[in-house]
């Protein structure tokens, strides 16, 4: 359920079944559905184990420095914790065409890039874990994004404690420094900027939000909410005056327009902007997919307020994006826009 981007970033924190409580860190609002699924991270709880520890020369500290300094999140760490993820993390070297990180498959690692390029690929929404993990080499579903050096990636499976939802492969040698799960929690468990973390390291995977600078993505950390459907149940219905804008943490969603089914989105994609681009009622009918791991679709919100400050600049962007999963763009009104707060008489649905 986007995320995320925080320390590490990158697509892999797919949705999967989980037999734990689901649990968020204290500050992120909630609907009263239910929560984001993320493992307990309390300081009231027995004070978590000390992590592995690999020690560095000088030299391999400056680099790993360099590698982990374009991440703003990372910078604002405590001095203490920055010392001992530091101390935690271990060096290793991938040649090309090797597989990183294999969908489907358990989390133990979240890494940061320090030399050479890979290649992410995301199966068809809705594949479960199992088959994506049987996937051969040359068939790990379509390619989403590169990295290179300074790329921080893995930790949202780590986060939610689920398998990845994402291959990434070397397209050359590669140098990494991969964090263990441990030790990544543990930090996370006394940094001031835990809520930050999770929200920005989701967030990179939205491909509209990549277009923000780093300090725009954090102030839509602070505005967003999270809020959980069963499967079957409408996020929104087409035809209705809508109020929010919807981004996919983890499951399936179905787009549906007279009573067919037009598309399916999946983490990192996003929906409900049209009403708020063009003051124009809903497109189509979203919906909880029963496709959704878990039968459980789980999406940050933004309240429109937030979403017109915040990315209404973005308007472009999503138009296309419109075009493409709800098969029609409408053009905004032309009557004069309502003072606020009272009806808006210029409404009138999309084609």
């Amino acid at each position: 359920m986007s995320a995320p981007r925080g320390v590490f970033s990158g697509p892999f924190g797919a949705p999967a079944v989980s037999t734990e409580e689901d649990v968020l860190p204290a500050g992120i609002k909630l609907d009263r559905r239910s929560s984001v699924s993320a493992e307990s991270m309390s300081t009231n709880t027995t004070e978590p184990r000390a992590g592995a520890v690999f020690p560095k020369t000088e030299h391999q500290k400056e680099r790993l420095i360099a590698a982990l300094s374009p991440n703003l999140l990372f910078r604002q760490l405590e001095s203490e914790q920055f010392q001992s993820m530091l101390l935690a993390m271990r060096e290793m070297r991938f040649a090309k065409g090797d597989i990183v990180i294999k969908q489907g498959d358990d989390a133990d690692y979240c890494y940061a890039t320090e030399s050479g390029s890979l290649d992410v690929y995301v199966q068809p929404p809705g594949t479960p874990a199992e088959v994506a993990l049987r996937a051969p080499a040359n068939d790990l579903g379509q390619k989403v994004a590169t990295y290179g050096p300074g790329a921080t990636f893995g930790d949202l499976a780590l986060l939610y404690m689920q398998p990845r939802a994402a291959s990434v492969v070397a397209t050359s040698d590669c140098v990494l420094w991969a964090l263990d799960r441990l030790s990544f929690r543990t930090m996370l468990a006394h940094s001031d900027v835990q809520r930050r973390i999770m929200l920005d390291a989701f967030m990179k995977q939205v491909p509209l939000l990549q277009h923000l600078r780093e300090d725009e993505r954090l102030r839509v950390c602070d505005a967003i909410e999270f809020v959980e459907y069963p499967a079957g149940e409408t996020v929104l219905r087409e035809g209705d005056i809508g109020t929010q804008f919807f981004m996919i943490v983890s499951g399936v969603a179905e787009v549906i327009k007279q009573k067919e089914t037009v598309s399916l989105l999946q983490r990192g994609d996003y929906f409900g902007e049209l009403a708020l681009l063009h003051r124009a009622p809903r497109a189509a009918t979203v919906l909880a997919s029963e496709r959704s791991p878990n039968k459980k679709l789980r999406v940050g919100v933004l309240q429109e307020d937030a979403f017109t400050r915040l990315l209404g600049p973005l308007s472009d962007i999503m138009d296309r994006h419109a075009a493409m999963h709800y098969g029609t763009t409408p053009e905004a009104p032309t009557t004069t826009e309502a003072p606020p707060g009272s009806p808006r008489s210029g409404d009138a649905p999309a084609p």
